[in-house]
């Protein structure tokens, strides 16, 4: 998500600046990266250095820092992931893992933190630039020769998505940044070569003094022209060689596979009342779902306990219903940046036991709705796909079937209209 903060990420690799009059030049890499974001995985991210550096600097002579820029391509699916979670801006910290080629040997290992500029997150989502400014340490060179400046890696840390209130989005759990590890995954690595040249310049040579001009020779007595060859005759055209089949041409290659879903994990606890019976059931269980963050959507596995339910038949005859859930489907849904969620399951409602004052009046394998129960929720303020949150609906509860000679009966004060349910769902892990 933020994957964005690798913007000034090599800000500050190296320190060879312009030392004495030596004249800075125009360098620029550019690199790509997948770093591994919270909420979104993997995601790519491209990266421009540029900086005016000396192509030349002097022996002995330490370098003062000098300035890079780095600019941050980030996707519009990590924007989207970041608005998902109410991120409004980001920034953070970046540190490159540099290497210097001196006339002596490498200098590896290097390791330079850039502070990443604040910036902010388009909505609609869409893809971003992040830019950062940074200088490099100094350095002092005691060989002369040839030189080079290579980004090896960084890596993010110390991330900050902030809201629309400047307040931190904790995209892990209990913490107000996170981290991002990243890959390099283009091959060029060096930024800029130069050359470490000695201050002491060499004493010229004197001039040596000018020979004596030579005396001119006599010219020559001029030679006779001679006679001009008879011109030959002209050869046969070549007969011209038939043109070559154009080769088929190649296939396009497939366009790069979409990002595979969010694999999201949560708890469940609620209750539902049933309006006919004049009680209610509490809810436990869990949702396991898969996110298509371009779509926005998402297809679940929902996971309800058995559970007892306890009414007042009439308003004052105690009853119990031992209560199973059997899910027909897949529970689908989608969510919007908003935090707006909508999901829809479909069930049948079993019944393996109906009591009143203790009494078992049916039940068994078989007793429960003859029909599926359709049961639509919302969110209920704003969902967070990090953290979770709570949903609410009403459903209908459709007649019962195989529930034993007291069936009907047991279906009258039971099945209809008006089940309110609601739920708290909280993000695993």
């Amino acid at each position: 998500m933020a994957v964005v903060t690798a913007t000034g990420v090599v800000a500050a690799v190296v320190s060879v600046t312009a030392a004495g009059t030596a004249t800075a030049v125009p360098a620029k890499l550019v690199q790509d990266y997948s770093c591994v974001f919270p909420l979104i995985n993997a995601d790519p991210i491209k990266i421009t250095i540029t900086a005016d550096i000396p192509a030349e600097i002097q022996k002995g002579q330490a370098t003062p820092a000098f300035e890079i820029t780095s600019a941050t391509l980030v996707s519009s699916r990590a924007a989207q992931g970041l608005g998902l979670v109410g991120a409004k801006t980001l920034e953070g910290k970046a540190t490159a893992d540099v290497t210097v080629n001196t006339p002596s040997g490498p200098l590896s290992g290097i390791k330079v933190e850039n502070d990443v500029a604040k910036g902010d997150i388009p909505s609609p989502p869409a893809d971003f630039t992040v830019v950062a400014t940074g200088h490099a340490p100094s350095l002092t060179f005691d060989q002369v020769g040839d030189g080079s400046i290579d980004v090896n890696n960084i890596s993010l840390h110390d991330m900050i998505a902030r809201d629309a209130n400047g307040k931190p989005v904790q995209l892990v759990a209990g913490k107000d940044t996170f981290d991002a590890a990243c890959t390099l995954t283009s091959t060029d690595k060096t930024l800029h070569r130069f050359k470490v040249v000695d201050n002491n310049p060499t004493n010229p040579t004197n001039p040596t003094n000018p020979t004596d001009p030579t005396s001119p020779t006599d010219p020559t007595n001029p030679t006779s022209p001679t006679n001009p060859t008879n011109p030959t005759n002209p050869t046969s055209l070549i007969n011209p060689t038939s043109p070559t089949n154009p080769t088929n041409p190649t296939n396009p290659t497939d366009p790069t596979a979409p990002h595979p879903p969010i694999h999201l994990s949560y708890g469940l606890t609620g209750s539902s009342s049933i309006k006919a019976a004049n009680g209610t059931a509490t809810l436990g269980g869990g949702i396991e779902a898969d996110f298509d963050l371009a779509s926005g959507s998402y297809k679940a596995d929902l996971t309800l306990d058995p559970t007892t339910g306890k009414f007042s038949i009439l308003g004052f005859l105690p009853a119990t219903a031992k209560i199973e859930f059997q899910q027909v489907e897949r529970t689908t849904g989608t969510l919007n940046a908003a935090g707006d969620l909508t999901a829809k399951s479909r069930m049948y409602v079993k019944l393996p036991e109906i009591a009143i004052f203790g009494i078992r009046l049916g039940g068994g394998a078989n007793c429960g709705t003859g029909t599926p129960a359709d049961v639509n929720l919302t969110s209920d303020g704003r969902f967070d796909p990090l953290g979770g949150g709570k949903l609410k609906g009403v459903y209908t509860l459709p007649a019962l079937k195989n529930c034993g000679a007291f069936n009907d009966i047991l279906s009258a004060f039971t099945a209809g209209p008006g089940n309110a349910i609601g739920m708290t769902l909280a993000k695993k892990g």
